[in-house]
């Protein structure tokens, strides 16, 4: 069941991965969107991806490999990367412990509109992340087609994991 309002602070689920708003176009007056995202061991998206926002990665703990066309980048505590608009790009967790990163994106709109039909409320965010399955990651790979995004297919441009 999709969320109703991105609302900072609350736990969520986005494919999979522990997600928590810091900041949203409401609350940026429509600068940016800012994400805590927590990613199991193998997790992050299976697909690469490319959207009109500009995004910018912050490791906060573990290590999370980011891969663009550009190349990858294995970003331990404090490593960033930032992503141009439209650069085709994924991240992955490839290590066997979780990983937290701060994610930022400029402009935020159509990356809401997305968030708003795949994130999911929590009931316990001390949990376990759930493991994600091809089906589930197609299906928000079809939702971010309809909010502008462009995908390419797993296996593609050298996706790790997928």
């Amino acid at each position: 069941m999709p969320v109703v309002a991105l609302t900072p602070g609350e736990p969520l689920l986005f494919m999979g991965e522990g997600f928590r708003v810091h900041a949203t176009s409401r609350t940026s007056g429509g600068g940016f969107l800012i994400a805590e995202i927590t990613s199991r061991p193998g997790g992050g998206p299976l697909h690469m991806h490319a959207h009109e926002a500009a995004e910018q990665y912050l490791c906060l703990a573990g290590e999370i490999t980011v891969i663009t066309d550009e190349g990858t980048h294995v970003l331990g505590p404090l490593g960033t990367v930032t992503i141009a608009p439209w650069l085709p790009h994924t991240y992955r967790n490839l290590g066997d412990a979780p990983a937290r990163l701060l994610c930022t994106l400029s402009p935020p709109h159509d990356m809401e509109a997305f968030l708003l039909e795949v994130c999911e409320p929590v009931a316990d965010p001390a949990g376990p992340l759930p493991e994600v399955t091809r089906a589930q990651s197609d299906h928000a790979m079809l939702v971010a087609a309809r909010h502008g995004m462009r995908i390419f297919p797993s296996g593609d441009r050298g996706v790790a994991g997928g």
